[in-house]
């Protein structure tokens, strides 16, 4: 028979610090994930913060790239229009053998007609031209019977092009401030017969600087576009 193990003093109480010291070493470890956690916690906010800092600050870049972007394309657009009824107004010179011209469109536009694009029914006079009115407005195409470079009621009318928009300019020098007249031969000609040679500009309206383009038509009737840098654009 086995002799029952002898009874020391102070082991019951060793068992109790063990236990004791077990659950204080517990309690250190849950305090230490604890704290990690919360210090993760705050470096995900931190960085979700600067995240979205970064994305505002990209998305206002984007915003002012776009608006520049479509601008770019407003203007251009507006300026291969112009080109195009000037090239087909001399093709049609020439296919009918008559003076064709093309005009400034009249100002007696309001908003809310611009808003709409109804086609101009009429040529700027000159009150209107010392008034503003550019090509910016529109502008009409017809057979020019009388040589006046003025739209009158029996005319053909050829096309009609709407306004260009509130934020293109399109104006031209003295020469081609109000019209573009050609002959049968395909020549540039004013009124009294004489060559007509001049610079349509356009340009972002009141712009201070930025590119734009340049409708140059030579002497003989030829006119070509040009990207040009425009200063305090009209």
């Amino acid at each position: 028979m086995k002799s029952a193990l002898p009874f020391r003093k102070g082991h019951s109480h060793s068992l109790t610090v063990s236990g004791n010291a077990r659950r204080a070493i517990e309690r250190l470890s849950i305090l230490k994930v604890m704290n990690t956690r919360t210090k993760m916690q705050g470096q995900s906010l931190i960085e979700t913060l600067f995240v979205l800092f970064l994305v505002a600050v990209l998305c206002g870049f984007s915003v002012s790239a776009l608006h520049e972007a479509q601008m770019k394309f407003q203007v251009q657009a507006g300026a291969q229009a112009l080109l195009n009824a000037v090239l087909s107004a001399r093709a049609e010179a020439m296919r009918r053998e008559k003076r064709v011209a093309i005009c400034v469109a009249s100002t007696t536009l309001t908003q809310a007609v611009l808003a709409t694009q109804v086609l101009p029914m009429s040529c700027a006079n000159s009150t209107e031209l010392a008034q503003g009115a550019t090509w910016q407005n529109g502008w009409l195409m017809f057979e020019d019977d009388n040589h006046n470079g003025m739209w009158e009621s029996g005319e053909a009318v050829l096309l009609r092009h709407a306004h260009l928009g509130l934020k293109v300019s399109a104006s031209g020098n003295t020469t081609v401030r109000q019209n573009v007249s050609f002959g049968a031969s395909g020549r540039s000609l004013t009124p009294n017969g004489a060559f007509q040679a001049g610079t349509l500009t356009i340009c972002e309206h009141q712009a201070l600087t930025g590119k734009g383009w340049l409708l140059v038509i030579n002497a003989v009737g030829r006119p070509r576009l040009e990207s040009a840098e425009i200063a305090k654009c009209a």
